[in-house]
């Protein structure tokens, strides 16, 4: 129940800052928002590493965070950038199915789940499709041709992404939640440095927008917590498959902030959804 707990949480803090990340990225470059956000997150964890009395990760966990670091970059690279140019029917939806590879390898592990919680992980992510999906709505038809299949291309480069991250941060974290996501962090923020000494995007982004810039470096960096811990207090499959539920908190936000309807296949979605959280926690 702790495990499941801790995912749900997770996803909830996921949907929070990738909504906020990819309404940002539509203001500044992406480079920027993402060196920012990751530098913050490498604060914010900094000090729980110096006071932490475990030894630094090993080789294999290293290398394992270092992975991790660099699938997930991808993933919300490819995500913020689908969101930015329009397209989050098609992101969200396509992003989220990243689960089905944890979900394999723990199979392929040998993890065992019950036969209600796995149509509890079909319904999950079935739910996450529906919420996100916006076909047909004449509020979503803006988006061009070739918008789509470039939102769709990033899309499914976000899945692969997040679907890699989700093992490889599991695997470290089995050793150190802390130090893994501090390994983590610190690749990706290394990368993105390197990036910017090469593009040199525009860093001023403007006291008006900082504010927006700390929450989602804060609640990036507080969600990759909790689904290390998650993951390493209960099955990785399911952990996985709960975190994404992301997409679904994008569209409430969407509906609550910016005032945009949630269609029949959305609200059922949402109800899918929160029946396969019910289903897995019961299982």
């Amino acid at each position: 129940m702790v495990s499941i707990l801790l995912a749900v949480a997770a996803s909830v803090s996921w949907g929070f800052s990738d909504f906020l990340g990819g309404l940002t990225s539509r203001r500044l470059s992406l480079l920027s928002v993402l060196l920012i956000s990751q530098s913050v997150g490498l604060v914010m964890v900094l000090p729980a590493v110096l006071m932490s009395d475990q030894a630094p990760v090993d080789g294999p966990a290293r290398l394992s965070a270092i992975g991790g670091s660099l699938a997930g970059l991808v993933g919300i690279a490819a995500l913020y950038r689908a969101i930015a140019i329009g397209v989050v029917s098609i992101a969200a939806p396509i992003s989220a199915t990243g689960a089905v590879i944890p979900v394999a390898v723990g199979a392929l592990r040998g993890e065992t789940t019950s036969g209600w919680q796995e149509i509890g992980m079909v319904l999950a992510i079935l739910g996450v499709v529906l919420a996100a999906w916006t076909a047909g709505d004449p509020m979503h038809t803006s988006a061009t041709s070739h918008q789509r299949r470039a939102g769709t291309g990033f899309a499914l480069l976000a899945a692969a992404g997040f679907g890699g991250f989700f093992v490889l941060l599991h695997d470290a974290s089995t050793y150190s939640v802390v130090w893994a996501t501090f390994v983590q962090r610190l690749t990706s923020v290394s990368v993105l440095l390197v990036a910017s000494l090469i593009v040199r995007p525009s860093l001023a982004v403007g006291w008006r927008r900082t504010p927006q810039l700390l929450a989602i470096g804060v609640l990036d960096q507080g969600a990759n917590l909790l689904y290390g811990f998650a993951s390493t207090v209960g099955l990785v499959s399911l952990a996985a498959v709960l975190a994404s539920l992301f997409p679904v908190v994008t569209v409430v936000l969407a509906r609550a902030i910016l005032h945009e309807r949630l269609s029949r296949t959305q609200q059922t979605g949402v109800a899918c959804a929160l029946a396969g959280v019910a289903l897995i926690a019961g299982g």
